[in-house]
């Protein structure tokens, strides 16, 4: 990364702090609580545990819900990208469930599942799957077939294809893929908390907006921002730490392991 990109993300940075800042003391403290007070309450949170204890209910809820949807998208990817024809024929459904706003089905998941931590990871789950799913099938299906064929002929099983041959040949798209997984899993996750919990992040944000805590709320989606931003950093680090070991392995290497 240059450093000239690294000092304008600084300079967002700054200019976002300034403004808010800034429009903390215009509107008055009450209506917008300033960084400090929000950052006073943020430690608060911490020290006193709420903070920390609804942050890990929600992070114990996206995590195998990332997981889950991680591993059932690349899959399904993977299968529909080899086969065009089921590719073809599943590809219509699979765009138009993913177009439909899925806060509307969260009561099938309620009905399904219940009130408790099973509904959350079900609705994380089906929030972050279709983009792994569609990335996946989409990389595959544009993969050489020259991998596919030598895979075949070494007798390497579909799992050990997928693994070995597929995962590094479309390693960049999955790496994307993997980003919107766990982004709108998150999300999934915080949207139940906020329907019908009594636990984690998304159930302390709507119980401050109730009673008008503006601290805590924004306290909340403080913790919120961090966790997403450092997240899709650790995705960034990761890419940046593959990407000079594969270009050095090529695919038909990797297939004969």
């Amino acid at each position: 990364m240059s450093h000239g990109v690294t000092l304008g993300r600084l300079g967002l940075a700054v200019a976002f702090f300034a403004v808010w800042q800034i429009a903390s003391a215009t509107f008055a403290s009450y209506v917008l609580p300033s960084p400090l007070v929000t950052a006073q309450t943020v430690v608060t949170g911490i020290r006193e545990g709420w903070l920390v204890g609804a942050t890990l209910v929600t992070l114990k809820e996206t995590i195998p819900a990332f997981l889950i949807a991680a591993t059932t998208g690349f899959a399904l990817g993977v299968l529909l990208g080899v086969s065009r024809f089921w590719g073809s024929v599943f590809e219509p459904m699979i765009l138009g469930t993913y177009a439909i706003p899925k806060i509307t089905l969260y009561p099938i998941f309620l009905l399904v599942f219940k009130v408790g931590s099973a509904s959350k990871i079900a609705f994380g789950f089906f929030h972050g799957v279709f983009p792994i799913q569609i990335v996946s099938q989409a990389a595959t299906a544009n993969l050489n077939p020259v991998f596919l064929k030598v895979a075949r002929t070494l007798g390497l099983s579909p799992w050990q294809i997928a693994v070995h041959v597929v995962m590094p040949a479309i390693f960049p798209a999955l790496i994307v893929g993997l980003r919107l997984a766990f982004s709108l899993t998150f999300i999934g996750v915080v949207l139940g908390e906020m329907i019908a919990s009594n636990a984690g992040l998304g159930f302390l944000l709507s119980a401050s907006d109730a009673t008008f805590d503006l601290k805590r709320t924004l306290a909340v989606l403080v913790v919120l921002a961090v966790i997403g931003v450092g997240a899709n950093a650790l995705f960034f680090a990761w890419e940046r730490r593959m990407t000079p070991l594969r270009a050095g392995m090529p695919e038909l290497d990797v297939a004969r392991k």
